[in-house]
């Protein structure tokens, strides 16, 4: 067909200047029937001309051809099926059905896969839930130490709207360490990985807010989320309720697991136990499918994806000046190193649940529990007691003397040169098995048994940190036999003595 400005050009010679066909014909350079059918035509309206279905010799096999195709949407990217492999395993298992090339096979596979990716891309928050589907959020609670202070903390929840199921890990803030760590035990605990996330706006997530869904995603998040395969979601901004299912589970779990206030010593150990805790809470109907929601949840399994083989390491990593004390502030808090490198660059290493200090060699200074709040500092004596050892008469002028307790500062200040560098390797011994709390318990018992050197105090800490059991004072009943007196008298002496003396 002729492009529209070359009909009008026709149209207007023989309309507007009333040339002749032969004279079209010999200006344009068209042929005779092509001029003579666009002087005629008069409905220029654009034909729609609908798809023929022209039947294929591979009409039978396609509809295996997609199942295989759509299991492989929760298979690992390198075990999926290429067109030659369908091919193949056609040619093996259906060999009496195939009666087309592998070229016929690769084009209807390229177009299948395009059909299906399309549909798994679509950017757009699904308002039914589908299996292998998940929603993560987090959630504040209150436990109790060994103190029985209460202290607030957080709790990542990631629940399976498809099947009600959830799962939930705690930790000590909202960072993006806890939120990746989490995670991660989720996917390692369940062996599998959902197929697509659903998120709000998390700091640890999201760097920056654009319009509608647009979210620029931090660079640990999206590594992370490349690394497992998932397919992320955000809700709208202040939208709580698209991920209205995780929501309730917050609270549910803090309703029914942290009831009463638990009292937590280990986070490690307690995450362990509520793997357990969230399996038998599903062990109940479902309040809307007439089954249990653990029978729905194996069907969430079916439609996630196989676990990355590689795990995911868990951290950030920044580099920091230590200053002259040889402390590291990093999110709010201090952290000691060692003294050799005060005003020196170091590393930190911060995952969930520590802090480690490294040099520029990457070898480890100090590792720290890591610490939640702000304003706070961990201090790891043992580098600078060592030193301190060495050089006793440098004590009073550390600032570190300063930060001993009390009864240790009062000790050392009453110790002559050698007292001072015995009590200080005495402190040291100590500090290698615990904390400086246990080192003055030890302290005030010596001093209250009268003793002050430093191999007593030693002695002190063997006798209360030993898990030998103390012997009592043996206690004997009166059940000895009486014996009879007898009488005792010198007089024999005496006079052995006078005859002696006579003679």
């Amino acid at each position: 067909m002729l492009s529209m400005d070359d009909i009008k050009y026709i149209k207007r010679l023989h309309g507007c200047e009333g040339a002749s066909i032969r004279e079209i014909m010999r200006r344009t350079g068209y042929h005779y029937e092509t001029v003579k059918k666009y002087l005629n035509m008069e409905d220029f309206n654009e034909p729609l001309h609908p798809p023929r279905e022209v039947p294929s010799l591979l009409d039978p096999l396609k509809p295996i051809i997609d199942s295989w195709l759509e299991e492989d949407l929760a298979a690992p990217r390198k075990q999926r099926h290429t067109a030659k492999r369908v091919y193949k395993r056609l040619l093996q298992e259906y060999p009496e059905k195939l009666a087309v090339k592998q070229r016929t096979v690769q084009y209807y596979v390229s177009q299948k896969k395009k059909e299906l990716f399309k549909t798994q891309n679509k950017a757009y928050l699904p308002l039914t839930h589908i299996p292998g589907e998940a929603q993560v959020d987090f959630g504040h609670f209150s436990y109790k130490n060994d103190n029985g202070e209460m202290i607030g903390a957080l709790k990542l929840t990631m629940s399976f709207p498809y099947s009600n199921h959830a799962y939930c890990q705690i930790f000590g803030g909202e960072n993006q360490e806890c939120l990746l760590q989490g995670m991660k035990n989720i996917f390692e605990h369940l062996g599998k990985v959902p197929s697509r996330m659903v998120f709000d706006n998390l700091s640890a997530a999201v760097a920056h807010m654009g319009a509608g869904h647009d979210r620029i995603m931090s660079e640990g998040f999206k590594r992370f989320m490349l690394h497992y395969g998932i397919e992320v979601f955000f809700c709208n901004g202040a939208a709580g309720w698209e991920k209205g299912n995780v929501e309730t589970k917050v609270g549910y779990e803090r309703r029914n697991m942290f009831v009463p206030v638990p009292t937590i010593l280990n986070f490690k150990i307690f995450n362990e136990k509520l793997w357990t805790y969230c399996e038998n809470d599903a062990i109940r109907p479902h309040y809307a499918k007439g089954t249990s929601i653990d029978v729905l949840f194996k069907e969430d399994l079916a439609a996630m994806k196989v676990l990355n083989k590689t795990p995911f390491d868990v951290y950030s990593f920044e580099s920091r000046i230590a200053d002259k004390y040889a402390k590291i502030s990093f999110d709010s808090n201090l952290y000691s190193s060692s003294p050799r490198y005060a005003k020196a660059a170091v590393y930190v290493k911060a995952t969930s649940d520590k802090v480690i200090i490294l040099n520029m060699e990457y070898a480890v200074v100090a590792e720290h529990a890591r610490l939640y709040g702000k304003g706070r500092e961990s201090l790891i004596w043992l580098p600078y007691i060592d030193l301190l050892a060495k050089r006793p008469t440098a004590l009073k002028y550390s600032a570190f003397y300063e930060g001993l307790p009390d009864n240790w500062q009062k000790y050392l200040n009453s110790q002559d040169y050698e007292g001072k560098k015995k009590g200080l390797a005495a402190l040291y011994f100590m500090l290698q098995k615990h904390d400086m709390r246990k080192a003055s318990d030890v302290l005030s018992f010596a001093l209250s048994n009268g003793v002050q050197d430093a191999d007593s105090i030693l002695a002190g800490y063997r006798t209360l940190t030993s898990e030998a059991q103390q012997l009592q004072p043996m206690q004997l009943q009166n059940v000895a036999a009486r014996m009879p007196t007898f009488p005792t008298s010198n007089e024999k002496y005496d006079e052995f003595f006078r005859k002696e003396d006579q003679s």
